[in-house]
Parts: structure tokens; C-alpha cells; sequence
């Protein structure tokens, strides 16, 4: 391995150590399908929400309370949860969202903590208020996407969303279980720390031809 290779290849590993360690790995912000998340007595088990869900046993949320003169901000965190109450570890965030012809509501900011570190978030503002999406009942956004099998069982997870312009009825955060590979956290950092060690093997070999 040439010392140029050698050299891109520690700073590549290097890079993404630092990166995983000092930034969360955003989420994306699409929007549902119509009418496939949900209805309201299967969107579940919810963080945070303002109406009635239906969790597992031990499994709580936020229920906040809606109030004050609209256009409304708020800035809720769930309770929190050990990666053991989890009934899935692997999915998104559908967002319920409740609206009128204003069509205002913008979300901020959410963020996924674990431990205390922010692992995963989204930054806003983004609009997430649409006549067509007036009423509970089905989610209309999800944020994609969230991996926590990689850390234990007593680790503690906390959610936290901003939202803003809100002027209709509450809405609803809940999870949906996804399938497929999702990039969880330290992915990148073992994929870079693996070509540095592949390239500290061909190196050494080098060096006894």
C-alpha cells in the first residue's frame, strides 16, 4: 500500500470517528402514504401525544396538553425508556398531524438521546401543516430511520419535538416498525476503522516482500 493510500485511509477513518462522535445521524422527513398509518386505535405504542393511545403495558408517553390562543409552539420530551421496553428496535416516527386552511404547523427540531447523547435528529424548520390532513387518526409524516439494536438493554432513550404554528386539535408521535437495514450508530466509524486495518495489513506485508 502506497504511503498516499495509507495516509487517505487513516484520515477516512479517522473522519468518520470524529463525525460519528460529535454529529447525530439525521433523519429524513417524508410524507406517508394516505391513510396506511394508523387508524388511531393501532397507532401505537406513541411518545408523545396529545390524544389517547393505545401502548403496551409499561410503555408511557407524553400526553401533553393542548392549550392556549393558536398559533401554538411546543417543545415536549417523552418519558424515559430502557432499550428492554422497546417492542421493536428498528423503525420511524410517524407524526399524526391535526390542521385547518391555515395550514401552518411547521416541525423544528426532533431528536433521539441515548444516554444523554444525541444520536439521531432532525433539523427544521419544515412545514408538516396541510389541509389535506386535517383530524387524528393516521399518521401523515415519518422521520426515517432509527436503529437502537446496537446498544444494551439498560441503555435510556428519550425523544424530544419542536413544533410550531400549531392551530388545530394535537398531534400524535408513534412508532412504526421498519424492516430492512437501517445505518445505526458507530456503523461508519467500524466501516472506516476496518479499511484502515486492511491497509495496515497490506502495508506490513509490503514491507517483509
Amino acid at each position: 500500500m502506497s504511503p498516499t493510500r495509507f495516509k487517505l485511509g487513516f484520515g477516512l477513518a479517522t473522519l468518520l470517528a470524529g463525525t460519528s462522535i460529535a454529529h447525530a445521524i439525521p433523519l429524513t422527513l417524508v410524507a406517508a402514504e394516505p391513510g396506511t398509518l394508523g387508524p388511531q386505535s393501532t397507532s401505537a405504542p406513541c411518545i408523545i401525544a396529545g390524544t389517547q393511545c393505545q401502548n403496551p403495558d409499561g410503555f408511557d408517553f407524553t400526553n401533553f396538553v393542548q392549550g392556549g390562543q393558536p398559533p401554538s409552539a411546543f417543545d415536549e420530551s417523552s418519558p424515559e425508556y430502557t432499550i428492554s421496553q422497546f417492542p421493536f428496535l428498528t423503525f420511524d416516527i410517524a407524526i399524526d398531524v391535526n390542521t385547518n386552511s391555515a395550514a401552518s404547523e411547521t416541525l423544528d427540531s426532533f431528536s433521539v438521546f441515548v444516554d444523554g447523547a444525541e444520536i439521531y435528529n432532525f433539523t427544521g424548520p419544515q412545514l408538516i401543516g396541510d389541509a389535506s390532513n386535517a383530524g387524528n387518526g393516521f399518521g401523515d409524516w415519518l422521520l426515517q430511520s432509527i436503529d437502537l439494536s446496537s446498544f444494551a438493554s439498560d441503555a435510556v432513550v428519550v425523544f424530544n419535538a419542536v413544533w410550531s404554528g400549531d392551530v388545530a386539535g394535537p398531534e400524535s408521535f408513534f412508532l412504526v416498525e421498519r424492516d430492512g437495514t437501517v445505518s445505526e450508530p458507530g456503523t461508519l466509524v467500524l466501516m472506516g476503522l476496518g479499511l484502515l486495518g486492511l491497509g495496515l495489513l497490506q502495508r506490513r506485508r509490503n514491507s517483509r516482500s
